[in-house]
């Protein structure tokens, strides 16, 4: 009667899905050392921060970058001038370059920071969260991974530290553990958007459309559907998995 079975993912694809988690921990980790590192600003700068505290953590955030983060940074709830704090680089060649976001509400190219997901998911939640697959029209106009940890003052939500990874560095990174499944395989998002695949009808940004397929992800477990679609979940929490097409 359609029903799911749970069986064993297939090993190539739980292996797949373990090296994307050691990759997504990794970038995590250098966003939680700035996240403590703007936290321990904070509290002890014996007044309200105001934005232009955060120039401080400005050789914290370029060190973060290289490897497979393109972009690093903080974006903070609106500080004691008014104004969103921003301290976003990117790239390092020739050398590291400072997002000049627009935070002023009065700006012609105002960015509403507070409506992105990357911001409201660990405002609201409380937890780190990862944004995409998506294009990142303000950085690079290119399909992005965005990782985001919440900062807390006393308690209360302060912003964000985060790190952008670009999906294309992604795809080369796992390109020999994509091929060793021997199968069609993707990375999807738990809303199904496919952040890298080996197939010509599994592009970057476009969506799982089956209906049994969605229902599993949101399951978020380890198993094979009726029609031989295995999923393998990555661990830590990751709203991320792997598909594999027998």
């Amino acid at each position: 009667m359609g029903q799911t079975t749970t069986r064993t993912a297939a090993p190539a694809g739980t292996d797949l899905a373990g090296l994307v988690t050691t990759m997504a921990l990794r970038t995590f980790d250098a966003a939680d050392l700035l996240r403590r590192r703007v936290e321990r600003l904070f509290d002890t700068l014996g007044r309200p921060a105001v934005s232009t505290d955060l120039a401080e953590v400005a050789p914290d955030v370029t060190g973060m970058l290289g490897g497979l983060i393109t972009g690093a940074g903080v974006i903070t709830t609106p500080l004691a001038d008014g104004r969103h704090g921003v301290e976003w680089w990117m790239g390092t060649t020739p050398a590291p370059t400072r997002l000049a976001l627009d935070v002023d509400p009065a700006g012609d190219d105002f960015a509403t920071v507070s409506r992105q997901q990357w911001f409201t998911v660990p405002r609201d939640t409380g937890r780190r969260h990862v944004t995409g697959p998506y294009v990142d029209y303000v950085c690079a106009e290119q399909y992005t991974l965005t990782f985001t940890v919440p900062i807390f003052t006393g308690g209360v939500f302060a912003g964000v530290t985060g790190a952008d990874v670009f999906v294309g560095d992604i795809e080369r990174t796992l390109r020999p553990a994509l091929r060793a499944v021997g199968a069609p395989v993707v990375l999807v998002n738990r809303q199904g958007r496919i952040v890298a695949g080996t197939t010509a009808h599994h592009i970057t940004g476009s969506l799982i459309r089956e209906p049994h397929i969605h229902a599993a992800l949101q399951a978020g477990v380890a198993q094979t559907l009726p029609d031989g679609v295995s999923l393998a979940p990555c661990g830590g929490g990751l709203p991320l998995a792997v598909l594999t097409w027998a």
